[in-house]
């Protein structure tokens, strides 16, 4: 192995797949190494630099879902994929949902699908590497990080037994906190749910938006008041939720319009652009100084936020505020909307809303709704963008409406 090559460790339990992979794979760039453990691939991580795992789900002794999920606390670095047949899908969701892996493979697998996805991942995985070093130093230098926000926390329980818990139970505990049954009934009472007839109680609300709305904007409004910033001159708080709110509405309408979609994907792409920028929280309360440096950076030079973060701090909004996800198990859909916003090219999970959350970003800033502390204009990236098929007059439409949504 060399010194730049990149790494790929297999884990699977049959030695016939291990042999499969190999025949496959002889003559492709990387170095490979093969287990037919959890116990085994663990050994080889402690010797080994590894950039991506591939495991099998359904192993003896440690499976491949507990196998992982190792990974991700003692190498949260190492991009991570399950091999999976279909008998193990209720499990493996559940374990991608937790962040255990960032994708999936289908077992039996294409040869040409699979050897895309790995060039993709281990693109990814380059780029994490490349901008590991910055976001180290930083997460080092934090006392520690924010714990997740206890309304969330009993929320997620909750909706996480939702076959033994009532939509009562779960009205009773949202009306605990004042501020999110006040947001829970703003979102159901808005037209972008389509409300003919007043919604007056956290029940109804709850039944108006689905859970899966309720649960980020519960975890939306749980983060924005447990990492309030410190006062910043140039970014803003209250028009920083607005930037939010907007890419959150502009980001479901985008899903909405792409065919073939499944319906949670919109609430997903939601809850995503909600949420996108959370890493901007997260400098300006635990990195006040720096955070005033980037916005003077920012300001005076007329550049991105993005790019006078690399400039003071060696990382970025994306990379800390992805970490957090990660580190908070946060659904993988959300993490990886928050790391990639700005680069969606590179992830080859959650693609659209992924592409969803990036287009919304930039739409919103052209609307100038709200304020994410740029004091240039992004560009998209023109192949995402053309997979909306956005024209002049829909963009314009869609300015109407999320004007009249937020107004």
């Amino acid at each position: 192995m060399t010194i730049n090559q990149q790494s790929i460790l297999f884990v699977d339990d049959e030695q016939n797949v291990l042999k499969s992979l190999r025949r496959l794979l002889h003559d492709e760039p990387w170095a490979m190494f093969f287990a037919d453990s959890g116990d085994k691939g663990l050994e080889i991580l402690g010797k080994e630099k590894i950039d991506l795992i591939i495991s099998d789900v359904r192993m003896p002794g440690m499976d491949g879902i507990a196998f992982l999920k190792k990974v991700k606390g003692l190498y949260p670095h190492i991009v991570r994929i399950f091999l999976s047949g279909h008998a193990d899908h209720k499990a493996v969701v559940q374990a991608l949902a937790e962040g255990s892996a960032q994708q999936l493979l289908p077992k039996p697998w294409k040869n040409d699908e699979l050897k895309e996805v790995l060039r993709g991942a281990l693109k990814q995985a380059a780029a994490l590497q490349k901008k590991n070093e910055g976001l180290q130093k930083i997460i080092n230098s934090l006392a520690s990080l924010p714990s997740m926000p206890d309304t969330y926390l009993k929320i997620k329980e909750c909706l996480t037994n939702i076959s033994n818990v009532s939509i009562d139970q779960i009205a009773d505990l949202i009306e605990q906190d004042t501020s999110i049954s006040a947001e829970l009934l703003r979102w159901a009472n808005s037209a972008l749910f389509g409300q003919r007839h007043q919604v007056d109680t956290v029940k109804r609300a709850v039944l108006v938006l689905g859970l899966d709305i309720v649960e980020g904007l519960v975890l939306s409004e749980s983060v924005f008041g447990s990492i309030a910033p410190r006062a910043a001159k140039g970014f803003d708080l209250k028009t920083f939720q607005t930037h939010s709110m907007a890419c959150g509405i502009t980001a479901k309408v985008l899903i909405s319009e792409l065919p073939y979609m499944d319906p949670k994907d919109e609430d997903r792409a939601f809850t995503a652009g909600l949420l996108h920028d959370i890493g901007k929280l997260i400098e300006a309360r635990y990195l006040a100084e720096q955070f005033k440096k980037i916005i003077i950076t920012a300001r005076e030079n007329k550049i991105s936020m993005l790019k006078a973060e690399y400039e003071i701090l060696a990382t970025s909004h994306e990379e800390i505020g992805g970490y957090l996800a990660d580190w908070w198990s946060l659904p993988a859909f959300i993490v990886n909307a928050i790391r990639w916003h700005h680069e969606p090219a590179l992830c080859n999970a959650d693609r659209e809303i992924i592409a969803a959350v990036h287009v919304a970003d930039v739409l919103v800033q052209q609307f100038e709704i709200g304020a994410s502390g740029n004091y240039t204009l992004p560009e998209a990236d023109p192949e995402i963008w053309a997979r909306f098929q956005l024209t002049e007059e829909t963009v314009s439409s869609m300015k109407e409406s999320l004007l009249q949504l937020l107004d």
